[in-house]
C-alpha cells in the first residue's frame, strides 16, 4: 500500500491476480500507481512545507469552520480519486486540495497567526514506518510549543541516539558511508527478532 503521513492518504493495493475473474481498471496498472503517486507526492510537497512551518495540524485548528470543512471535504474528494481509475479527475482533486492548503495559511495569516519557531521542527516519520509525529526542539524550553500527540526530542538527545547508533556494528557502516557519501539516505532499519526481555531499570 502506497500512501503519504503529510497528504494523509493512502492507495489500496490492487487485488491479486490468481482473484478469480478480476481485471484491474487502469489506474491500478503500475502505470496508474505512478500516476497516484505523482499526484500524492505533488500534494504531499505542499503539505508538509506548510506542516512543518505552522505545526502538525495546526492550520487545521486555525480554520473558520466553513473553511475546516471544505478543506476536509476535498482531501476526502482527493482520496477516493486516488482510488479511482480517472487521471484527469486525480489532478482536479490534487489541485483542489493544493489550494485548500494555501486557502488555510491565507487565512491564519489574516487573523494575524504566525509560523512556528525556527527551533522547533514538526514532522511525520515515513508512512512505511508507521508515521508517528515528532518534533525536534533545539532546548526543551521550546517544547510548551508543540502540540498534540507528538514525541519531543531535543538536538542533544538526536546526537546522543545518532552516536548510540553509530557504535553498533550497523551504525558503523552506516557512519562510514554517510562520511564517504555525504547525499547517501537510510531507506529502512532491519533488526534481527529477539526472544530476549529486557527489563533494566530505568535510569531516571
Amino acid at each position: 500500500m502506497s500512501g503519504s503521513s503529510y497528504a494523509r492518504v493512502k492507495r489500496k493495493p490492487k487485488k491479486s491476480k490468481a482473484e478469480e475473474g478480476y481485471k484491474a481498471p487502469p489506474m491500478f496498472s503500475e502505470k496508474g500507481d505512478d500516476t497516484a503517486m505523482a499526484a500524492i507526492n505533488s500534494v504531499d510537497q505542499v503539505a508538509r512545507q506548510l506542516e512543518q512551518r505552522y505545526g502538525l495540524g495546526k492550520l487545521e485548528r486555525l480554520a473558520a469552520p466553513k473553511l475546516a470543512v471544505a478543506f476536509e471535504q476535498a482531501r476526502q474528494n482527493f482520496n477516493d480519486a486516488v482510488q479511482g481509475d480517472d487521471s484527469s479527475y486525480l489532478v482536479q482533486k490534487a489541485n483542489n486540495l493544493i489550494e485548500g492548503w494555501k486557502a488555510l495559511e491565507r487565512s491564519a495569516i489574516k487573523d494575524g497567526h504566525k509560523p512556528q519557531s525556527s527551533k522547533v521542527w514538526e514532522f511525520y516519520a515515513p508512512e512505511d514506518v508507521g508515521g508517528q509525529k515528532y518534533a525536534i526542539v533545539d532546548d526543551v524550553s521550546d517544547a510548551a510549543s508543540v502540540e498534540g500527540d507528538t514525541r519531543i526530542y531535543t538536538l542533544d538527545e538526536v546526537a546522543r541516539v545518532i552516536i548510540g547508533w553509530e557504535n553498533t556494528k550497523l551504525g558503523l557502516m552506516t557512519a562510514a558511508t554517510k562520511q564517504n557519501f555525504p547525499d547517501a539516505q537510510i531507506k529502512s532499519v532491519k533488526y534481527k527478532k529477539t526472544n530476549e526481555v529486557i527489563d533494566d531499570e530505568i535510569p531516571f
